[in-house]
């Protein structure tokens, strides 16, 4: 079972310390303290870094009002839960350019909006996912460099062996990693073609076959 304190020991691991936190809660070391700084930025930062199939959520949203201004259809509630919009679904899994629904974010007086034309929106949009048990192990590891770049001038002394840029690219790329299990997991629709594909090809069919006659 993973847990906050096991993943900032992680981070400090990568960083070559041999220091360990035994509760991240209630201990007052310097690694404690750094760890407990950043931790809560760097977990929100990992999130966002990619579309993390266990934080992916898909929700209804609750409309604000009808043409909120001049420029959009609706307006509808930013996700209590949500960390980052995505998009609002068009009803077609692979989108073109010309069937993807637009969408802004905005602020109203109560909080965020999100601006659309599209009727009973639905959002898909990454959860802002603070339960341990639920992260997976690609991202918990992730997380870890993640915390540990941003940590690294506290706990290094000034990281004058430049760790926490080791652990940034470390981050990236097990990011990169993360991507390419997710999609392997997955079986997508085949690509729609392009729309400047499929002009070229109604212009092909409607060139003249007899040239030579």
């Amino acid at each position: 079972m993973s847990s906050k304190t096991r993943i900032c020991n992680m981070a400090l691991s990568h960083l070559g310390s041999s220091k360990e936190i035994a509760n991240l809660d209630s201990e007052r070391s310097n690694e404690a303290a750094a760890c407990r700084m950043f931790y809560d930025q760097a977990r929100e930062l990992t999130l966002r870094a990619f579309w993390w199939p266990f934080a992916t959520k898909i929700a209804a949203l609750a409309l604000v009002s009808e043409d909120p201004n001049t420029e959009w259809g609706f307006s509808y509630r930013y996700p209590a839960d949500c960390l980052e919009h995505r998009r609002i679904l068009s009803g077609i899994r692979n989108d073109t350019r010309s069937t993807r629904v637009s969408s802004k974010i905005a602020q109203d007086v109560t909080g965020p909006v999100i601006f659309s034309d599209m009727e009973n929106a639905y959002s898909e949009y990454t959860a802002n996912i603070e339960n341990v048990n639920l992260f997976t192990v690609d991202f918990e590891m992730a997380l870890s460099y993640r915390i540990a770049a941003m940590i690294a001038p506290r706990v290094t002394g000034g990281d004058p062996f430049k760790m926490g840029d080791k652990a940034f690219q470390m981050f990236a790329l097990q990011v990169d990693q993360a991507k390419v299990s997710a999609a392997n997991e997955e079986q997508p629709d085949i690509e729609p073609d392009s729309e400047l594909i499929l002009t070229r090809e109604g212009i092909s069919s409607s060139w003249p076959t007899n040239w030579n006659t």
